[in-house]
C-alpha cells in the first residue's frame, strides 16, 4: 500500500461501479460494499477495518481491470517520485528502539535490557524526500531499520496476542543528531525528533506478505558505499518481546509504529550525500542529504534562553 501526498482516495463506488454491471467484472461482494468510504490514512483504514478487508476487494478488482486493460486512469498514479509521502499517514505513537543488534559481530553474543524512545510523528518524511540536515547539529546519523505496524489497539499483550497485533511492516530510516541529544543530556527527544528524521516507504506491507519478519536482509548504502549490510535475525529481541515489553506501559493504536533497531554499520552523513536503504520484501528509499539553513534568534530569544550575548 502506497500514500500520495494531495490526492484523496476514492469510494468504492468511484472505483468499481463505473463499469457496466451486466459485463460481470465484478467480485460478487464488491457492489453491496461500493457505498463505504475508503479511510484517507493508513491509521483510519486499521480503525474501522483491521483485516484491510475493504482494501483487499479493491486491489483484487484493480488487478483484474489491469489484465484486461479496463483500469479506469482514476486508479493509476503519478510515477513522480516526489508525489509519494509516508504510507502510514499520521500514526499517533512512534517508538524507536535502541541496543537490539550487536555493535560488534566478533565479539560474544551478549543481549542487553530494552530501551527505547518516543520519536515526533512530526518528523515523519517519505521514501524519497530530501533529509534536512539540521542547523544545529554537527552529527547526523541515518540508521535502516524495520518499522512494524500495529493493527488494533494493544496493551498488556502476551506473546500470541502481539503476533495478531501486528498489521505489517514498513522499511524505515531512523536518524538522529547524536550531539543534540548529548547537549541535552542524552535525551533523545530532539535529536530524534527534527524534520524529516522519520524516513517511512515506499511500501506498507501486510503481514501475510513477509514470511518471516526475522529473515529479513537490511542493506544501507551512502554514495554508493555499503554501510550496513545485516538481517533482521540479528536482533537480540524479537518482535512478539518487544510488543509485549512496550505495552506494559504504552497503549498502541492502529497505525502506530515500533522500529526495531538496527543492526551495525551505523555512522554519520553531511549534506549532498545520497542514501539508498532497501529491506528485503519492502523495497528502497532513496534520500539526499540537504543543509535546513540556520534561523536567526531574535535578541527577545536569545534572552529568554539565558544566552549572554
Amino acid at each position: 500500500m502506497r500514500q500520495t501526498r494531495g490526492r484523496r482516495l476514492r469510494t468504492i463506488r468511484q472505483l468499481v461501479a463505473g463499469e457496466d454491471e451486466t459485463r460481470g467484472s465484478h467480485r460478487d461482494d464488491a457492489i453491496p460494499r461500493s457505498r463505504r468510504e475508503v479511510a484517507e490514512t493508513l491509521p483510519a483504514l486499521l480503525q474501522t477495518d483491521p483485516e484491510l478487508r475493504l482494501v483487499r476487494a479493491v486491489h483484487e478488482w484493480a488487478q483484474s481491470a489491469a489484465h484486461t486493460g479496463d483500469l479506469p486512469e482514476d486508479c493509476t498514479w503519478s510515477a513522480e517520485r516526489a508525489a509519494y509521502g509516508p504510507p502510514v499517514g499520521r500514526p499517533h505513537t512512534i517508538w524507536g528502539m535502541t541496543a537490539n543488534y550487536p555493535r560488534d559481530r566478533q565479539a560474544p553474543r551478549t543481549p542487553r535490557p530494552m530501551q527505547g524512545f518516543l520519536k515526533a510523528p512530526g518528523a515523519l518524511a517519505g521514501p524519497y524526500d530530501e533529509l534536512r540536515y539540521p542547523a544545529i547539529s554537527r552529527r547526523v546519523d541515518p540508521e535502516l531499520e524495520l518499522g512494524v505496524v500495529i493493527g488494533r489497539r494493544s496493551h498488556g499483550l502476551d506473546r500470541e496476542t502481539a503476533r495478531a497485533a501486528i498489521a505489517g511492516y514498513v522499511a524505515f530510516v531512523d536518524v538522529g543528531a547524536r550531539d543534540v541529544s548529548e547537549l541535552d543530556n542524552g535525551r533523545m527527544d530532539r535529536g530524534k525528533g527534527c524534520d524529516t528524521f522519520a524516513i517511512v516507504g515506499p511500501w506498507f506491507v501486510t503481514a501475510d506478505e513477509i514470511a518471516d519478519p526475522h529473515a529479513l536482509a537490511l542493506r544501507f548504502w551512502v554514495n554508493g558505499e555499503l554501510r550496513q549490510d545485516g538481517s533482521t535475525s540479528e536482533m537480540y529481541h524479537d518482535i512478539p518481546e518487544q510488543l509485549c515489553w512496550l505495552t506494559e506501559a504504552l497503549t498502541l493504536a492502529p497505525g502506530d509504529i515500533v522500529s526495531t533497531g538496527t543492526p551495525p554499520g551505523v555512522r554519520s552523513v553531511v549534506p549532498a550525500d545520497r542514501l539508498r536503504g532497501e529491506i528485503e520484501g519492502l523495497g528502497v528509499v532513496e534520500n539526499l542529504v540537504i543543509a535546513e539553513q540556520a534561523t536567526p534568534r531574535t535578541p527577545a530569544a536569545v534572552g529568554a534562553m539565558g544566552v549572554s550575548r
